[in-house]
């Protein structure tokens, strides 16, 4: 694989359930994580993003957290039905999705 151009970082954080505080892969990380890989490979992006499970990125509070590098586009309650719109956006235009920004608040 060449040197990416792009890298999405999702977060698949499982903390147990007895946890006071959320976790990404409890709602359901994986399968965004998965679908992100299965999108990215479907339009031939696989050269140039690279598709990478993380641990906590420390915005447990906002759902499932995504982070397209090196853009540092932030995104908070990312949901299967997001995906596209994010490889859409951010990957090809360089666009913030403004809907799933990440507020500029405190890391957790």
């Amino acid at each position: 694989m060449p040197k990416p151009r792009k890298q999405i970082l999702v977060c698949v954080n499982e903390r147990p359930e007895t946890s006071p505080k959320p976790s990404c892969a409890r709602r359901g990380s994986y399968e965004v994580y998965r679908r992100f890989k299965d999108v990215v490979r479907a339009r031939g992006l696989r050269d140039g993003v690279m598709v990478t499970k993380t641990g906590c990125l420390k915005h447990c509070s906002r759902g499932i957290t995504v982070c397209i590098w090196p853009d540092a586009f932030w995104y908070g309650g990312v949901t299967l039905d997001d995906v596209e719109e994010i490889v859409d956006r951010s990957l090809a235009r360089d666009e913030e999705v403004a809907r799933l920004r990440m507020p500029d608040i405190p890391w957790e």
